[in-house]
């Protein structure tokens, strides 16, 4: 077999580097041929390649302050003051809440991958989320980004041919007029080099030259660069100015990846109903699209409407069983709805499809606990302890063990499962409350006090702590 069409059997089964290694061989024998040239810049894209609409950063902590509008929405239509409806208690939207004030959601994703949690009393009750839909774990977009760019610069060392051309000089207009390479190119600006701004002058480069062009070779793509030039003012903190190509791309293909990017941009600038509005007519189109129900669910989950979001994932869960956003995001509902028996059934439905991690063995032992199985309870938190690798991760599942031996009566063994927190997280708020009211049952109430004040540190805006430090002040 040729060797070029050997490397193009390898590029479609995605052996990246044993396709980068024939196109290098062949460029060394002759570095002015186009064909090995561009499957190399295919390969090298498609080695790091990171879905960077599923790898956004935290729309909550972006700094937007000088783009927004209304500093007081109205109530219901924010995320960042989602309306808070009075529930009774064992309600499904009673559930504990993360450091920026959302309910703790059912699978780890990014903007609720804050693993630290307000302080809890020592009757309220704590599931981890299950795992992260995300490729790189709990790695947000903007760490996603370097993560991409350090694996590139780590596949540069070595290489024999050197580097593919050198941006510096790189002259958009004139790959812009070849509609065959355009878009490989960009593909390798934006994802392996990482070069916002010189991808967004291919993008204005083509866009221009579509506008002028009397006869446009490939009519069709027009929606592809508009959404690509969205992408990259996404990228370098414009999403306002974003929103008119991806309206553009949206008339001329209704694309769920130009309908996410709309939405992620009105949840960027703190408009949510916008952005379940343009989900809503992007299902208008494409009925029953698991991203686009997936995206609405999300929305109404950070803004507060949990019982919608249920009913959303219920949907999702029905199109696509295998799901596992949906099932632990309906398994938390459950839980928090005092089913634990039902939550344990999705639990173990996601088990069974081998998605084994500290989070969901964490979980299985609380729904064991609460559902009665208490023969089951240390062994499914010994194999979380086992599979628990970071330091955050261990010390919220001794903190679950904490609890599951205080219900137990096991006093002891609560003490020790708080201190292994600690060591662990010395941050930890809840942890650092209980051990408090630990030590003060023991009469120790100055210790009690230097365990409250660091856990006021930690987390400065529960009232628990504060009635708790009041109480033991009573006492000096």
């Amino acid at each position: 077999m040729d060797n070029f069409f050997a490397a193009i059997s390898l590029f479609r089964r995605r052996k990246y580097d044993e396709c980068i290694e024939v196109c290098n061989s062949l460029l060394q024998q002759n570095a002015l041929h186009q064909g090995p040239w561009e499957l190399k810049m295919r390969s090298m894209t498609q080695r790091v390649y990171i879905d960077d609409i599923e790898a956004d950063d935290d729309v909550a902590e972006d700094i937007l302050d000088t783009q927004t509008i209304a500093t007081a929405p109205r109530p219901g239509t924010s995320i960042r003051t989602a309306m808070a409806k009075p529930t009774t208690t064992g309600a499904a939207t009673n559930r504990p809440r993360t450091g920026t004030g959302r309910p703790i959601t059912g699978i780890s994703r990014p903007g609720t991958l804050s693993l630290q949690r307000p302080a809890s009393t020592l009757g309220n009750k704590t599931a981890l989320r299950t795992a992260s839909r995300t490729a790189a774990g709990a790695t947000a977009g903007g760490s996603a980004r370097n993560i991409r760019l350090g694996s590139a610069s780590m596949f540069a060392v070595g290489d024999p041919t050197g580097p593919l051309f050198h941006i510096s000089r790189l002259h958009p207009d004139k790959y812009a007029e070849r509609d065959a390479l355009s878009k490989p190119l960009f593909q390798y600006l934006y994802f392996h080099e990482g070069d916002i701004r010189k991808a967004m002058a291919l993008c204005d480069a083509v866009l221009a030259r579509r506008r002028n062009a009397e006869v446009l070779t490939d009519a069709s793509s027009g929606w592809w660069w508009n959404t690509q030039k969205a992408r990259c003012l996404i990228a370098i903190g414009s999403p306002r100015e974003a929103e008119p190509y991806l309206r553009a791309a949206l008339q001329e293909l209704q694309h769920p990846d130009v309908v996410l990017l709309l939405a992620r941009i009105y949840v960027k600038i703190d408009q949510p109903t916008a952005a379940l509005e343009v989900c809503k007519q992007g299902l208008e189109k494409q009925p029953n699209e698991i991203s686009l129900l997936t995206q609405q669910a999300r929305i109404l989950e950070l803004v507060g409407n949990l019982s919608t979001s249920v009913r959303r994932y219920r949907q999702i869960s029905a199109l696509d069983p295998m799901n596992t956003e949906a099932l632990a995001c309906i398994a938390v509902s459950y839980f928090y709805a005092n089913q634990p028996e039902t939550a344990l059934l999705y639990y173990r439905r996601i088990l069974s499809m081998g998605a084994h991690s500290a989070e969901l063995y964490c979980n299985i032992g609380l729904c064991c606990l609460y559902g009665g199985q208490l023969d089951l309870v240390f062994p499914c938190f010994q194999r979380a302890l086992r599979m628990a690798t970071a330091s955050e991760l261990r010390a919220d599942v001794y903190y679950n063990l904490s609890f599951v031996a205080l219900t137990t009566g096991d006093i002891h063994l609560a003490r020790r499962c708080l201190r292994l927190c600690i060591a662990a997280h010395g941050s930890h708020a809840s942890a650092l409350n209980n051990m408090a009211v630990l030590v003060a049952r023991q009469k120790q109430y100055q210790k009690a006090k230097s365990y409250l004040q660091a856990a006021r540190t930690a987390h400065p805006n529960s009232d628990e702590i504060e009635h708790n430090l009041k109480f033991i002040e009573n006492f000096q």
